[in-house]
């Protein structure tokens, strides 16, 4: 939380200064110190931490709690950032922890303690003091509740992009080829190579896409669809045919500028040099 803050106060420091914190954000910030002080007012240490905040460039907040706790501070935080009625299902992602944290109960200090911050609960009908602002319905848009994942890992040079030994990329491998099984129950694989260039992989990909397309546009009672290889062949007809089309146009307009028409023999061309 500390390092958040001091983020925030040099973006402050800056000039013209940045501002990536809304009011929201600072309520936020103001209710959870609230929630760490309720539950250990003597300021005891990181140790005592329920719940703690920071801020990734920007004024969505992260919270983090220990699971036993996360049922509790989600309770208190829906006091003062209620669920728009009838859009559980949008504003969060596990709507059914909502509904549970909803209905916990909170402690009626640690409310008036929230109140004070600026913030009056939405189920409170006192007021503490310096509470000015009431508790609007969409001031925060989503509630994502996940957990963090299993720490950090250390992998081997087989999982690098790049050549540790020329710093050069490595070539990308193909997908496995796929393997089947004859009538003979003999394993054969359907696709010997091994690495393909990436121009290949991605016009595969795409004619593949626009194949399954295809499939779902029309109707089996349509006309036929020609299969991935046919496509694959026709596309490469067609540019063979485009290069030679028009290369050669471009060589019959080099031997044109390269002759002249001059009356010759027999109604012929006399062939003379441009330069």
């Amino acid at each position: 939380m500390a390092d958040s803050n001091q983020f925030h106060a040099t973006c402050l420091d800056t000039y013209p200064p940045i501002f990536y914190m809304n009011d929201t954000s600072k309520a936020i910030v103001q209710l959870v110190h609230v929630y760490n002080k309720y539950f250990d007012p003597e300021g005891g240490g990181l140790v005592k931490l329920r719940a703690a905040y920071t801020f990734d460039a920007g004024p969505n907040a992260v919270i983090f709690c220990r699971k036993e706790h996360q049922l509790h501070l989600l309770a208190f935080l829906l006091r003062y950032f209620p669920t728009p009625t009838g859009a559980s299902a949008t504003y969060s992602n596990k709507p059914e922890m909502l509904s549970e944290g909803a209905a916990m109960p909170v402690e009626e200090e640690l409310l008036r303690m929230g109140d004070a911050t600026g913030r009056v609960s939405a189920t409170n009908s006192h007021t503490g003091s310096g509470s000015t602002k009431q508790s609007l319905v969409g001031d925060v848009k989503m509630v994502y509740c996940t957990g963090v994942g299993d720490g950090p890992r250390v992998l081997g040079a087989d999982e690098g992009l790049v050549n540790l030994t020329d710093g050069t990329p490595k070539p990308m491998p193909a997908k496995p080829a796929p393997v089947s099984r004859d009538a003979s129950a003999s394993v054969a694989a359907e696709d010997e190579s091994q690495f393909k260039p990436v121009w290949v992989t991605s016009l595969e990909k795409t004619i593949k896409d626009n194949h399954r397309d295809m499939k779902e546009l029309i109707k089996p009672t349509g006309p036929s669809i020609p299969s991935t290889y046919q496509m694959i062949t026709g596309v490469i007809k067609f540019s063979a045919l485009y290069v030679a089309f028009y290369g050669g146009l471009g060589l019959f307009e080099m031997a044109f500028r390269n002759f002249v028409s001059r009356p010759g023999r027999r109604g012929g061309f006399t062939r003379t040099s441009t330069n």
